[in-house]
């Protein structure tokens, strides 16, 4: 009693109210919640448990043990935003629940405070590995976390040393790229790429393999290459720009440079797409005025409307090969692993080129107006 008030605590919400109110019985509504796949209950039933939660707000109390035998397998990437990791993730997700797990997916948006919260999650859970699909920014990390986890990388070959990895040579995409550019009669070719001032170091690999085809053709790759990044392209924006909007953004000034491109190569196919709709834009043509080629094969390139050529980097199959692998280091033997503490797998995945409509000959007709006007 509070100055002559007497203060009520408001009535506990239990499953037994949740049962009354979606009108099933306490034990469907814990089957329900607790997503056992013992017994399939219709969509409707499961519609009015949820909703009866929400409408009387119940919340379930969860209480992790360390006895508990859920089996979960965590995932970093760097962007939801780039479709690769998207394909990656979905073909992860799959592989882990056929084998009888659940994958739990991170972004980290590539910031230093945002893996070490991660790191923290995962190794304060009980998560069974961690598959981290780019180099960390924090080199420190790492080496904390396969002192208490199972850890495996998916990144540029090179990029890291210390851990299974399952790598990308971004060396040899780029090297596909400039090969068939070249090979139309491309000397002009814009590569652009969102920032450079990161660890990982597949763009700039792959802006190496480009510049090397070209050299190994007898052309001066300084003359035929040209790098546009947002750190040089888009200073006065306050945010960053990334995908579709970077691509946009930066052909838009090109294009409206008159400069003499003939050919685009960006590091991932949404951004690709950002382009070719500012040459849409422009009342441009693809590929008559302008080719481009994309990166990773993802769905986007293979829409009709869109028809990119771009480099296939095999992403659902990696997928599923860095859960088969990480499944493998959480069942081994622990004397096994600490016979070899420095042992390490490494597995790699030729890139392929495939040709679609988003690339042609280079119009020789608008070069020759161009150096006339």
């Amino acid at each position: 009693m509070a100055n002559g008030v007497y203060c009520m605590r408001p009535k506990r919400i239990t499953a037994k109210d949740v049962a009354q109110r979606a009108g099933v019985s306490p034990t469907t509504v814990s089957m329900i919640l607790n997503g056992g796949n013992e017994t399939k209950f219709p969509e409707e039933t499961c519609r009015r448990v949820i909703a009866a939660c929400k409408e009387l707000g119940y919340v379930r109390k969860i209480t992790i043990k360390e006895t508990d035998t859920t089996k979960a397998i965590a995932a970093v990437v760097p962007s939801f935003s780039n479709l690769s990791y998207v394909h990656t993730l979905e073909a992860m997700q799959q592989r882990a629940k056929e084998l009888g797990y659940t994958l739990i997916a991170f972004n980290s948006f590539r910031e230093v405070a945002q893996e070490a919260a991660i790191a923290k999650i995962c190794t304060q859970f009980p998560i069974a590995g961690i598959i981290v699909c780019y180099p960390f920014e924090d080199d420190t990390l790492p080496q904390l976390i396969q002192a208490d986890k199972p850890l495996m990388f998916h990144c540029n070959k090179g990029d890291c040393r210390y851990a299974t990895v399952l790598e990308i040579d971004g060396l040899k995409m780029g090297a596909l790229i400039g090969e068939h550019l070249c090979a139309l009669g491309h000397r002009r070719v814009a590569f652009v790429s969102s920032t450079f001032n990161t660890k990982q170091s597949t763009r700039i690999q792959r802006l190496e393999g480009l510049r090397s085809a070209y050299s190994a053709k007898g052309f001066d790759p300084d003359q035929c290459i040209r790098v546009y990044t947002p750190d040089t392209e888009l200073v006065e924006s306050s945010f960053p720009a990334e995908g579709y909007e970077l691509g946009f953004a930066i052909a838009q000034r090109i294009i409206q440079r008159d400069e003499d491109i003939t050919a685009f190569v960006t590091i991932n196919d949404v951004i690709a797409v950002g382009i070719k709709d500012a040459i849409l834009k422009a009342g441009k043509r693809v590929p008559e005025d302008y080719s481009i080629c994309g990166c990773d094969n993802t769905d986007l390139s293979k829409y009709e409307t869109v028809s990119l050529t771009s480099v296939d980097a095999y992403t659902r199959q990696t997928g599923r090969e860095l859960v088969n692998i990480m499944v493998k280091k959480i069942n081994s033997d622990a004397s096994e692993q600490n016979s070899n503490p420095e042992g390490v797998t490494r597995v790699e995945y030729y890139p392929k080129l495939v040709v679609r409509g988003s690339t042609g000959p280079v119009n020789s007709h608008r070069l020759r107006t161009k150096r006339t006007s």
